[in-house]
């Protein structure tokens, strides 16, 4: 259905309703749904302060990690270039267990 027609049938189906039928709110509502979002923007700053550390311990694991590998670079392709009959036996277990084969 085009988006045109479907906000037509919208809008008539909306001119259809009742006057009567629209109803007010209910007294207090709004000063209770402002109340409510200042107490969650001020519980939300408490915990930024925590995301913001998280965040920055992520990042602190993922340099430390980027920096051992960097550092063991030879260690790694040194253990990639193994052809002794152990490498290739725990090889080809990790190959049937998960039936790349």
């Amino acid at each position: 259905m085009n988006t045109d027609r479907l906000l037509d049938l919208i809008f008539r189906l909306a001119r259809r309703a009742p006057v009567s039928a629209i109803a007010h709110m209910p007294y207090g509502l709004e000063t209770a749904v402002l109340a409510h979002w200042h107490e969650a923007v001020g519980h939300r700053s408490v915990n930024a302060g925590l995301l913001r550390g998280l965040r920055w311990a992520a990042l602190a694991a993922c340099a430390v990690a980027l920096l051992t590998a960097a550092l063991k670079s030879d260690e790694l392709v040194a253990f990639n270039q193994r052809f002794d009959p152990v490498a290739r036996v725990a090889d080809s277990a990790i190959v049937a267990g998960y039936d790349y084969e």
